[in-house]
C-alpha cells in the first residue's frame, strides 16, 4: 500500500483534497504559558505576526523562522508547537491530582497540560530515550514549571509503580508520522505497511501500561500524528475491547471532524495531521494514597537559601548526586528521576552554586533578595552572555518586564553573566 492509497482509505470523502494540500508548506504555531501571564500580556510582547487557530483560543499560527530567538520564547511565555499537536490537551478535564505523560519528549503535551492543571497537581513526564528526556527537562525549565518530575524509564516500570493511582495518562504515541509529511517529505517515499505494523505493536504495549496506571474515574488521552487506522481508531477500539470499563468521552463539537467520537485532523483543517481520543475509566475516583518523599538536610544549600531568599518553609530532596527543591511536601512515586521539582544541582568541592533552573521557577518569583530588571539594551547584552552594570552584590535574579530570564553574580558594579552557554545568542 502506498501513502496515497493509505490517505484514500483513511479519508474516502476528501482524499484528493488532502493529497493536493500535502504539497503545501507545513503550518507552524505556538501556545501561551498562562501560568506566567495573561493572553493579552503575552501577545502584546510578540514582535512577529501571529493569528489565531480557529479550533482553540489557546493556540496560534506564526510564520516566523526565528521564533526561538524572540523574547516571548526566551522568557518562557510561549511554547513553539504546531497547532493541531496542541489540540489534544485542550480536551482534558483539568481537575487532576496526578498525571503521567508516558512519551513526553520534547515536551509540548506536558507543557500544555501544566499550563492548564492546578499548581497542586503533579505531573510525571517520561521519555524512555535519555537524551530526549533531557530536552524535555530543559523545555519544562524554560517555562518555569516545578510541579513535575522527569523520568527516563520503560513505561512498564511506571505502570508497575503507579498501578491504579493516576488521574490522567497521556500517550502521545510514536507513530509512522503520515500527518507530518509536509514537514518531512521523506515519509511519503519511506511509507510501508511493515513500519505501521511495528508502530502499532509498540503502541498497544504502551496503551496497556497506560491502562494499568489509570485509576477508576481517570482519563486516558491518546494521540498520534499519523493517518493510519491501525495506529489510530483501531488502537482505541481494540483497547476498549480488552478493557470494557473504558468509555470514549472526547468532547463533541460541530466544527471538528469526528469518527466514532474520535477526532482526526488533516490538512483540510488548516494544520498538520493529528488523531486524538479521550477515554475515561468507569467508576468513582478513589482517594490518592501515596507515601511521602523523605526530605534531606544539606547545610550549604540551606545557608544559600537563607541568604539569597526569604523562603520560610521548603522541602529539600536528593536524587543520586543532585538536589531538588519544592515548596510543599511531595509524594514518593518510587521512580528514579532526572529531575524532581526545582533542580538545585549538586555540591562542587565543598561549595554550592545555584542553577539556572532555580532562577526560572515560577513559584520562586518574588522570593529572591536580589533582583535586577533589564532594560532593552541590557536584555540584548544578557542573552549574548555579556556582563552588565549592576550596583547590587552577590547572586542576583535577572528579569525583563517582570518575567524571569536567569541570574548572575554581582560585584564591583558588574553582573557576571550566568545565562547558560547553550542558550546564548551568537551574533
Amino acid at each position: 500500500m502506498s501513502f496515497e492509497e493509505s490517505v484514500r482509505r483513511s479519508f474516502p470523502d476528501k482524499a484528493e483534497e488532502i493529497l493536493k494540500l500535502a504539497n503545501d508548506p507545513p503550518t507552524n504555531g505556538f501556545f501561551l504559558n498562562r501560568k506566567k501571564a495573561s493572553a493579552e500580556e503575552i501577545l502584546s510582547l510578540c514582535d512577529f505576526p501571529w493569528r489565531r487557530y480557529p479550533y482553540s483560543e489557546e493556540l496560534y499560527y506564526h510564520d516566523s523562522p526565528g521564533i526561538g530567538r524572540t523574547k516571548v520564547f526566551e522568557l518562557g511565555l510561549i511554547y513553539s508547537q504546531e497547532p493541531s499537536a496542541g489540540m489534544p490537551v485542550t480536551l482534558i478535564d483539568p481537575d487532576v491530582r496526578l498525571a503521567v505523560d508516558l512519551c513526553a519528549a520534547p515536551g509540548g503535551k506536558s507543557c500544555g497540560l501544566l499550563s492548564r492543571i492546578p499548581e497542586s497537581a503533579w505531573l510525571i513526564a517520561n521519555d524512555v530515550n535519555y537524551s530526549r528526556a533531557q530536552i524535555l527537562s530543559s523545555n519544562l525549565e524554560r517555562l518555569g514549571f516545578s510541579n513535575v518530575s522527569v523520568t527516563s524509564l520503560p513505561t512498564a516500570r511506571i505502570a508497575e509503580k503507579l498501578s491504579g493511582k493516576v488521574d490522567l495518562v497521556i500517550v502521545d504515541a510514536p507513530c509512522s508520522g503520515e500527518g507530518m509529511v509536509r514537514k518531512y517529505p521523506q515519509i511519503r517515499e519511506e511509507y510501508n505497511e511493515h513500519n505501521i505494523a511495528l508502530n502499532a505493536e509498540r503502541q498497544t504495549a504502551v496503551l496497556e501500561d497506560a491502562y494499568r496506571c489509570l485509576c477508576p474515574g481517570g482519563q486516558l488521552l491518546y494521540s498520534t500524528c499519523t493517518f493510519a487506522e491501525e495506529e489510530d481508531e483501531l488502537q482505541v477500539k481494540e483497547l476498549m475491547k480488552r478493557h470494557p470499563d473504558l468509555e470514549l468521552v472526547t468532547p463533541v463539537r460541530g466544527d471538528l471532524p469526528y469518527k466514532e467520537r474520535m477526532i482526526k485532523l488533516s490538512f483540510t483543517e488548516g494544520s498538520e495531521g493529528q488523531f486524538m481520543a479521550l477515554l475515561r475509566r468507569k467508576g468513582e475516583r478513589p482517594a490518592l494514597s501515596l507515601p511521602k518523599k523523605r526530605p534531606v538536610k544539606e547545610k550549604l544549600i540551606e545557608d544559600f537559601l537563607k541568604k539569597e531568599t526569604d523562603l520560610k518553609e521548603y522541602f529539600l530532596y536528593r536524587e543520586k548526586d543532585r538536589y531538588f527543591l519544592s515548596l510543599r511536601e511531595e509524594n514518593d512515586y518510587g521512580l528514579s528521576c532526572l529531575r524532581y521539582g526545582i533542580d538545585l544541582g549538586e555540591l562542587k568541592k565543598g561549595r554550592y552554586e545555584p542553577t539556572h533552573a532555580f532562577y526560572r521557577a515560577n513559584v520562586l518569583q518574588g522570593h529572591y533578595r536580589n533582583r535586577h530588571s533589564l532594560s532593552e539594551e541590557e536584555y540584548q547584552q544578557f542573552v549574548q552572555g555579556l556582563e552588565i552594570d549592576c550596583a547590587l552584590q552577590g547572586y542576583t535574579a535577572v528579569d525583563y518586564k517582570g518575567y524571569p530570564l536567569g541570574f548572575g553574580k554581582a560585584a564591583a558594579g558588574k553582573l557576571k553573566n550566568k545565562y547558560p552557554k547553550g542558550l546564548r545568542r551568537v551574533l
